[in-house]
């Protein structure tokens, strides 16, 4: 009788240490996921990774207009630029225009008859005597 009351002790130990454990699974089940929610899951997963590459994809074009734009403003700037460059080289042009324009103009009024005046101080004073 001894060893059958031993052993209905050791059974409700038992039963309790199994009654715990099975609390403690029946906690934690409701956190662990079936298949159903993991195929959700992946379902979702697939959804927003499509909804990103779209949203990737119109930012892209967004960046590529923007681009675009900034290039624009860019050319027509440097074309400006390059009008006024254009400008500032036309008036050097007419500046250099005017300088050989009075340099002609020194050559022949004030130059040529210097030398003309030198010849004939030569020629009357080396070459007449007089």
């Amino acid at each position: 009788m001894e060893k059958l009351t031993k052993r209905i002790d050791g059974l409700e130990r038992t039963t309790r240490l199994l009654q715990q454990d099975v609390a403690v699974l029946t906690a934690q089940a409701e956190h662990i996921a079936t298949k159903a929610d993991i195929a959700d899951l992946r379902t979702e997963q697939g959804l927003l990774h499509l909804e990103l590459i779209g949203e990737i994809g119109q930012l892209e074009r967004r960046v590529d207009n923007k681009f675009v734009q900034m290039e624009r403003k860019f050319e027509a700037r440097f074309e400006n630029i390059d009008r006024k460059f254009d400008n500032i080289d036309r008036k050097f042009d007419n500046i250099d225009m005017r300088f050989d324009r009075l340099n002609d103009r020194l050559t022949w009024s004030i130059m040529v008859p210097a030398i003309l005046a030198v010849l004939a101080w030569f020629v009357k004073v080396a070459v007449l005597k007089i």
